[in-house]
């Protein structure tokens, strides 16, 4: 009896680990920047046009884009956020992408504000580059993906 209830009690905390949740698929689709965002020195330019287009995946089409400190606002498409994308990794020989403090909110259903840090660290072109930067997003779920509709970053000194 006790052996009984024990494998249950075992077998109910496992269902609710692994069961899909709408915060663990937003973590997952978070952990996918940190992996495909980073560079290594040897990638190669093909490599950086799979992964460009891996990160752009994750952005809903359009996505209004905020960057507070270029006192930049606009909405994109998907193709679009792709070709930055590409761009700004060609500033870069070697980059690392963290992400810090991460809190979902799921306000409704369907919905997922985050707020969290954005720590970059590698090296440019031509210096070592340190930035830490402030991200609030919002997430929405289309099509059964986790995408982001709206991002913006803002300097941590300009808080």
């Amino acid at each position: 009896m006790v052996a009984a209830a024990l494998i249950a009690i075992v077998a109910g905390g496992l269902a609710f680990r692994f069961w899909p949740s709408d915060e663990r698929a937003i973590r997952r689709q978070l952990a996918l920047i940190e992996s495909v965002g980073s560079k290594e020195a040897a990638e190669q330019p093909m490599e950086g046009l799979v992964k460009a287009t891996q990160l752009a995946n994750l952005f809903g089409d359009p996505c209004r884009l905020t960057v507070e400190a270029g006192n930049h606002t606009g909405t994109y498409p998907r193709q679009q956020i792709r070709e930055r994308i590409v761009l700004v990794r060609s500033f870069y020989i070697q980059v690392q992408i963290s992400l810090h403090d991460l809190v979902i909110d799921l306000p409704e259903k369907n919905l997922a504000v985050i707020r969290g840090t954005i720590r970059l660290r590698g090296q440019g072109t031509s210096e070592a580059i340190a930035d830490v930067q402030e991200l609030r997003a919002e997430m929405a779920k289309i099509d059964g993906q986790w995408l982001f509709t709206a991002v913006t970053v803002v300097e941590v000194l300009a808080r």
